[in-house]
């Protein structure tokens, strides 16, 4: 029988359930230690369900009560009630490096040892079927004799590191029990979505509102032990986003936000529209091999993220960080322009420069000029963005890898477009292929000079090629 060490109490039954089980399941020469946190030194504390220490590795496992077919890819997962929710692996992989390099920290003879994540399902009935190549990871409670006691089931070869075991137990017996977060202002938390140093992002009902209860509501850290000087930089930064979202007000392609306020004496939530059933572009793009989308859903999409760009445009402030997750597309094809962080605001350029700005652009979708210099960016900065967004919808692939790669002009495989565009067939066959190139060169010209002066223009070509 395994040993086990208690942090903390577990926080369900399926939690209790995969703890007796594994500790019944596995020999003495395993220890598990279950329901601690971690902190790396800002932002709230990272949760552990359980720690698995064996002879050849140790094991991050994160529990969940799942229960009938599970369905989905690397973005999202689909459970038989229909509720549809983020993939818990990225986080949990996350969590799992933090595990590791809590234990290097500790001690150099720990470096070598090896930190696996594994999602483990405590319904023995549960049924995965999950098109993410991570997907090994996923472990039901009856598999996982097999699944701990089998080293060629790791994705690298380890060596024995039983001899370490006091080591490690003494790196992690220092820890802090889970102490979950259940409610924050009038919300209770669903569950914890997503977290970086900066910023934690929870899944949330309203206690008293009926109408729209789930929200997204994104939790921001500042420092409190800094100076008075860049504490308030870091607040400021914090703010930007409302900043922008305060002069956009309501469109239907844009996000909707609620106002922001305090919590504890280091942090401010966000409270932001929950798109039911909603889907990133960049989630689109990963199903597109899974599901024909027509030209039509695609053309729309960039529509409804034209317009959204256009309202925030018309009242000076440019998004500068277009990218597939910084469009939500949700039933019906609504698009909804999202994440306005790092904008630019021409009526306050001194409000425009927020914390980590050039380290946080994308290379791939960010417009050249932007790239050089972020303080340049106007609407054809973000036309070009669209435009790189377009062409990988239409074509399923980057036209390159980084924006730095590029010398005077941007390698557009028009070849390939008009091959997706003009095919009998094809899920993006339209009447006239050279017309659409046309559109989405002009969107993406390295010059941005070449480029649609606005979005009025773009909106004008693609309302009459979208009926094509």
């Amino acid at each position: 029988m395994a040993i086990v060490h208690r942090i903390g109490e577990p926080e369900n039954a399926s939690e209790a359930k995969a703890i007796k089980t594994l500790a019944s399941l596995l020999s003495d020469d395993y220890i598990l230690v279950h329901n601690f946190e971690l902190t790396t030194g800002r932002g709230l504390p990272y949760e552990y369900d359980l720690a698995v220490i064996g002879p050849f590795a140790v094991w991050h496992v994160e529990v969940k009560g799942y229960r009938g077919t599970i369905q989905g890819n690397q973005h999202h997962w689909v459970l038989d009630s229909g509720y549809r929710q983020p993939s818990p692996i990225p986080l949990a992989n996350k969590k799992s490096k933090i595990l590791a390099g809590k234990l290097r920290g500790h001690d150099r003879r720990l470096e070598d040892v090896f930190v696996e994540t594994t999602i483990l399902l405590s319904d023995e009935r549960a049924q995965v079927r999950v098109k993410d190549p991570q997907a090994s990871r996923i472990v039901r409670i009856d598999q996982a004799l097999d699944y701990f006691t089998d080293p060629k089931r790791l994705p690298v070869s380890t060596r024995p590191i039983s001899h370490l075991h006091d080591r490690i137990c003494a790196t992690l017996f220092d820890l802090r029990p889970v102490r979950r977060v259940t409610q924050i202002g009038l919300y209770d938390v669903i569950e914890r979505i997503n977290q970086t140093e900066d910023r934690t992002v929870f899944l949330a009902k309203h206690r008293y509102i009926r109408t729209r209860p789930r929200t997204i509501l994104k939790v921001y850290h500042f420092d409190v032990y800094t100076s008075d000087a860049e504490r308030q930089r870091q607040i400021e930064a914090i703010f930007h986003d409302q900043d922008a979202l305060r002069l956009l007000g309501v469109h239907p392609n844009l996000i909707d936000t609620g106002d922001m306020f305090a919590w504890d004496d280091n942090k401010f939530v966000l409270p932001t529209e929950y798109v039911d059933q909603g889907r990133t572009l960049e989630e689109i793009l990963a199903e597109s091999a899974d599901r024909s989308i027509s030209w039509r859903e695609k053309a729309d999409i960039i529509v409804g993220t034209a317009r959204g760009l256009r309202h925030a445009h018309l009242r000076g402030v440019i998004h500068r960080d277009m990218r597939p997750l910084s469009v939500v597309v949700g039933p019906g094809g609504l698009a909804k322009v999202v994440n306005f962080d790092l904008a630019l605001l021409q009526h306050a350029p001194q409000l425009s420069a927020p914390k980590g700005l050039e380290r946080r652009l994308d290379p791939r979708y960010t417009a050249p000029e932007v790239w050089a210099d972020p303080a340049c960016a106007d609407a054809r900065a973000d036309i070009y963005s669209l435009g790189i967004l377009f062409y990988e919808l239409i074509t399923s692939e980057r036209p390159y890898a980084s924006v730095e790669e590029l010398k005077g002009e941007v390698p557009l495989d028009r070849e390939l477009l008009l091959k997706e565009l003009s095919t009998p067939g094809s899920e993006d066959f339209m009447a006239a292929p050279e017309d659409a190139a046309d559109v989405i060169t002009r969107m993406c010209a390295y010059d941005r000079e070449a480029r649609y002066p606005s979005l009025d223009g773009v909106l004008e070509d693609l309302s009459i090629l979208r009926e094509d």
